[in-house]
């Protein structure tokens, strides 16, 4: 009888032991696991003042770890989150539109993301980028991005009497672009507008010669607003064209004709983009150019149309970040 209460004590002792032992374990694994979640991304983000929403969609992301070391770097702002949920966010600019954020603060989000994407943190002419030319005719040329003075196209073509103005065989342009021209002549004259090119492509020279010339006439920021710095003209890609009518080339009055009009609403359809639109002026670095187009392609220009962007805009999601 003895023995067997002492076995009952005996069991009862190791259970106990048991017990405490399982849940010190389980304490002690709790804290752990507590501690290892403390040490994670999400339970930083979460005590550095974002909601469980906000962290994952910051998380979507950042999924890095050197990215997610940045954010618990930089001041929690609401801002971050409607930065990343704008239309054109880039995350590799990420950096640059905090510092231009914090310069700019009168400016709107979509407006700090579209400047920092198309390189306006920058001053004009003083941020060179060379032209990508292997992208044809999705290449941009502005006052950022330049092209060689030995840059020439190989498969330029005489533009026929018909449509140009000038010496016979004075106008040239790249085969693709032509090809879409006289689509889009054959419809606009359809539809009773006759269209003709007054200028297309250019050599590195002659654009060094016209802005040398305007800038004698007019000054530096004239000639800055109207012409473009030889090298950083369009005109010498050869898919570039100053469209007029046949019945007005006065480049005063030509955008209120119809023939302008009907480009404007047209011109996509085929490849061709209205290059320095109204209003726009601060994006672009051109004033309004209603006689001023480019071929990008149906597709790229279908988008530009149907979103009212410009091509440096397009060029800066769909191509260079792309």
């Amino acid at each position: 009888m003895k023995k067997r209460l002492k076995l009952k004590k005996t069991v009862w002792f190791i259970f106990i032991i048991i017990l405490f032992l399982s849940l010190g374990l389980y304490a002690g694994l709790h804290i752990y696991q507590d501690y290892k979640y403390k040490q994670t991304i999400n339970y930083k983000l979460l005590e550095y003042g974002y909601n469980p929403n906000e962290v994952e969609e910051l998380l979507k992301v950042f999924n890095t770890k050197e990215e997610q070391e940045y954010l618990l770097n930089i001041k929690q702002n609401s801002q971050i989150i409607s930065l990343i949920q704008e239309k054109y966010f880039i995350k590799n600019n990420f950096k640059d539109y905090l510092t231009y954020l914090e310069e700019n603060k009168n400016l709107e989000l979509k407006e700090i993301i579209r400047n920092v994407n198309i390189h306006l943190n920058h001053n004009f002419y003083e941020y060179d980028l060379k032209t990508d030319d292997s992208l044809e005719e999705l290449m941009l040329v502005n006052k950022y991005y330049y092209l060689s003075s030995e840059y020439n196209p190989d498969d330029l073509v005489t533009v026929s009497q018909k449509y140009a103005w000038g010496d016979v065989g004075s106008k040239k342009v790249r085969q693709v672009a032509y090809d879409a021209f006289l689509n889009m002549w054959n419809a606009a004259y359809q539809d009773g507008y006759y269209l003709m090119i007054n200028s297309a492509y250019r050599t590195f020279a002659e654009q060094e010669s016209l802005y040398e010339n305007r800038k004698k006439t007019d000054g530096i920021i004239i000639a800055d607003k109207m012409a473009a710095r030889s090298g950083y003209s369009e005109h010498q890609t050869g898919l570039a064209m100053d469209i007029f009518s046949k019945y007005n080339s006065n480049q005063k009055t030509f955008g209120s004709t119809e023939e302008a009009n009907w480009l404007k609403n047209n011109a996509y359809k085929y490849g061709f983009i209205l290059r320095y639109p109204l209003g726009l002026e601060k994006i672009t670095g051109y004033e309004y150019e209603p006689w001023h187009y480019r071929y990008v392609g149906i597709k790229a220009a279908t988008y530009i149309y149907e979103n009212n962007i410009t091509f440096e805009e397009y060029y800066a999601y769909f191509i260079e970040n792309s």
